[in-house]
Order: C-alpha cells, then structure tokens, then sequence
C-alpha cells in the first residue's frame, strides 16, 4: 500500500531514543514523520497533512503545552496523544484541557503505542463524519453557519444534553471520547437529532419513533436476517431527516402547495440521502431514505422506480410511513377512522405499495399491535386520498 492511501502520524520528541522507537513501532502501518522540536512540529504540521500527532510534553525551547495550544488554534481535526516520561496529575489536566486523545508514559511498548494510534485515527473518522454531516445539514437549512455552531444549536436544550450524555458519556461531551463515537452511537446521535427536528412541527413529533416500531413489526414478521432488521429500523427512524431542509412553513400548509413548492419537498428523500453520506453507515440506510416514497407502479419519486427495482426495505418503510401519517393528524386533515386506513392499503396495493408486504402488514393489523391512540376522526377527502398524501 502506497503511503498516499495510510494515515500520517508525527512523531515529535527531542530525544532520538524514543522517536526512533515509535517510527519502528508504527512505519509498518502508518507514514510517519519526525520532529525533534515544537517549532520544527509546527513547520511541518503547516506545510504536510497530519493525522495524529505524538508529542513529548518536557522539551527544550517550545515546550508541549505551546505545541498543544498552537494545535488545537490551527490544525482542530489533528489527534494528540501525549507520550511522557513526566506524567502529573498538571499535564495530564493540561491536556484534557487542550482536547488530547490519548496519555502514554515512557517506557511505552508496542501494544500500548499502537492501540493509542488505532484510537486516534477512530476517533478523527467520527468527528470528521460528524462535523462533515453538521456542515451539510447547514447547508441544507440554508444557515451561514459552521458545524460547531448548529451542533450546539442541537444540544440547546436541556432534554437534548441528556440523551447525548447517555449516547457519549459525560467525558465525550466534554472532552471527547477517547475512541469516538462507535456505529452504534453515531446512530443513537442521528435518531436524538431526528427527534429534535421534529419538534418545530407538532403533527410530526413521535413520527419517526412510530414509524420505525412498524418497519420493525414488519422485519421481524418477515424474518429477515437480525442486521436486515436493525437496518431497516435505522433507515425508518431517518426516513425524514431531510426534510430539515424543507422550509417549516410549507410542511405546516393546510392547503394545497403548487407545483413548484410540492417539487421541494419532494427532494426531502434526496436531502436525508446525501446528509449521511459522509458517516459510513451500510450503503442500504440511505438507500433506502431516498426511496421511501417510490410507488409500486412507477410514479413516485424522486426517481420513478417500479416494482422490485425499489429497495426491499424502502418498500417496508413507505407501508409504516403511510400507515402513520393516515392514522395521525396532518395539517391539511385530522387522523382516519381505522377502516378507513385498511380500505385505502387495500386500494393502493399494486399502485403505492407491494402488494406481498401490504398482505403482510394487514395480517399485523389485524392482530392489533398497531393501535393508535386516535381521539379525532374523519373521513378522507376525494381530492387527497390517504395513501397519495403521505409526504
């Protein structure tokens, strides 16, 4: 492997004992570059791309705490991990302060320099798909605003801080955790921001939670392989997520939209797509965002697939995103009798829906695990019928 394609890790030390052995150490896997000053660190860090830095707190001249406080001014996405033969509960705050990833001591061995690194790098990949995922979700709302701004615009509340201190740990939220975030928190994260998107519209708080728990339903009746199953509830729970990009209003219109602003929201499946492009997340999860609203006969959207050409988990999730939206309120009408839901999936199976899955998902119906609590009834208007206006 070329050394193009490996992350660079800079090794700073002014003793040649200890740069030498972390080059050894770490040459196999990763480029490794040296420096035997701070001053030299920063000259190289300003004229090469870093990945993770090793730096020797007690060094003559600019010591460790000026190279971490420089760092962190002028290269944010670097890791440093601090290797010391002079640990003290001082330097080590120090550190914590100026945001290290990792503290080894001298003696090191192999194992520890080389868990350390591994560790960096993971957590760089996190924050690096976090922070690219925040940008573009500014983009996406139009806001003149970095990452870090709309990122503390999402912990705002007091709720929100809560479950992110459950999702990352109280250290991650202040520190950053040691590893990054796993998968799996980096899911929890998107499902809390989900949430919290949903609150500006009141017709739509508690969606995303539903519609997952009948994609579920549907997956385990299904028998689909467990992995299926938690990927199918992933892409359920952020089946809306682009409609952050959506201006509030028209979401909110109790009348019709015109062509051009119905074309707008329509885009909400492209929009939630491409915001986790950058978090490696399995290819089908935004796969599946995209075309959750395709119909059975070809003429959804965004794309017009037909029958089998839509992803089969798409396919789950645009039963559990209709049956919602028919059997809750809606701006532009209250929720639907119970046997007024059945007769439309029955209408619109082979039109909007599989016809297999739609089976499927009447047999769940019928068992009734999927009993709405609907205080306000009434019947679907001929110009919108329940199925055609789930957005």
């Amino acid at each position: 492997m070329g050394d193009e394609r490996r992350a660079t890790v800079l090794v700073v030390d002014d003793e040649r004992g200890p740069r030498e052995s972390l080059r050894m150490i770490l040459a196999p896997t990763y480029r490794v570059l040296r420096a035997r000053s701070g001053s030299e660190a920063l000259e190289c860090l300003r004229g090469e791309s870093v990945d993770v830095l090793t730096l020797d707190l007690k060094m003559p001249g600019m010591g460790g705490e000026e190279v971490m406080r420089t760092v962190r001014e002028e290269h944010p996405h670097v890791e440093i991990i601090i290797v010391t033969g002079c640990a003290s509960i001082e330097s080590a705050t120090e550190g914590i302060r100026h945001g290290i990833c990792d503290y080894l001591q001298k003696p090191f061995d192999v194992v520890q320099v080389t868990a350390a690194v591994t560790r960096a790098l993971t957590r760089r990949k996190a924050r690096t798909g976090l922070v690219t995922f925040l940008e573009a979700l500014g983009d996406a709302v139009g806001r003149d605003r970095d990452a870090t701004a709309i990122l503390e615009e999402v912990q705002r509340s007091q709720g929100m801080r809560g479950k992110l201190r459950l999702l990352f740990g109280d250290r991650a939220i202040s520190l950053g955790a040691p590893e990054g975030p796993e998968p799996d928190q980096t899911v929890e994260f998107l499902e809390v921001l989900a949430e919290t998107i949903e609150t500006k519209d009141r017709f739509m708080r508690g969606h995303a939670r539903r519609v997952a728990f009948y994609s579920s339903l549907m997956a385990e009746r299904l028998e689909l392989p467990t992995e299926t199953q938690e990927r199918v509830r992933i892409a359920a729970f952020l089946h809306d997520l682009g409609k952050v990009g959506v201006p509030t209003d028209l979401l909110l219109r109790a009348g019709a939209l015109e062509p051009s602003e119905r074309a707008l929201v329509e885009q909400h499946p492209v929009i939630g797509a491409h915001l986790l492009r950058p978090l490696d997340l399995p290819a089908i999860v935004p796969l599946t965002i995209r075309h959750h609203h395709e119909w059975w006969d070809g003429t959804g959207y965004p794309d017009g697939l037909a029958g089998e050409e839509i992803p089969f988990e798409a396919r789950i999730v645009s039963i559990a995103d209709a049956f919602d939206a028919m059997t809750c309120d809606r701006p532009y009408r209250q929720a639907l009798r119970r046997e007024i839901v059945l007769g439309e999936f029955k209408r619109f199976a082979a039109v909007q829906f599989d016809p297999a899955l739609t089976a499927i998902f009447l047999e769940i119906l019928a068992e009734g695990v999927c009993e709405s609590d609907v205080t306000q009834i009434t019947e679907p208007s001929d110009d919108a019928a329940a199925a055609q206006i789930s957005l």
